[in-house]
């Protein structure tokens, strides 16, 4: 269960640190490489996470899915070089090659908010949504009203990227 496999990755109990489903549908955009850590306010929240990613539909090569780096231990060099969480182009090239993470409905994806990730345009005629689950480690406390709170001050004070805490995000906004 998530719950087992959450313990098991934090090495001790863990607490719900944010929940969202991204929505990446035909033409959706996709985010630029970085690390979550930048956006999860290590300096002040919790210091480490573990997210789980719960595939809702297939993720292929067409349509954007998650990448990460295929060397191992690129999660353990702590923050990388960023401009607003977005890690710079000549390391995202040295930490790389990336390869994608190709996923069936229900598969599970584990990884620490360390890891540099990034997804391109999803270019398919299919959605490709995804839930994601963030624990922190409880001894660091329930920190997942804190979280929020940042996060919605971070938009009224105009230091948010389009989306996100971080400017990651690399598509465009829809307006209905």
């Amino acid at each position: 269960t998530v719950w087992r496999m959450r313990l098991q990755a934090m090495r001790e109990p863990a607490v719900l640190f944010k929940d969202k489903i991204n929505f990446k549908g035909p033409g959706g955009g996709g985010f630029l490489p970085h690390q979550d850590a930048t956006a999860y306010a290590t300096d002040s929240l919790a210091t480490r996470h573990i997210s789980v990613r719960v595939a809702i539909d297939h993720a292929d090569e067409s349509n954007g899915p998650l990448e990460v780096p295929r060397r191992a231990g690129t999660h353990r060099q702590g923050i990388y070089p960023n401009k607003h969480g977005v890690i710079e182009p000549d390391i995202e090239e040295a930490i790389g090659p990336w390869m994608s993470l190709v996923l069936a409905p229900g598969d599970l994806v584990l990884f620490d908010s360390f890891l540099p990730h990034r997804s391109f345009t999803n270019d398919s005629t299919r959605w490709r949504r995804s839930a994601y689950l963030t624990y922190n480690a409880a001894g660091e406390g329930d920190l997942h009203a804190a979280y929020y709170r940042k996060k919605q001050q971070a938009f009224c004070d105009g230091s948010a990227g389009a989306i996100s805490i971080n400017h990651d995000f690399g598509g465009d906004i829809v307006k209905p």
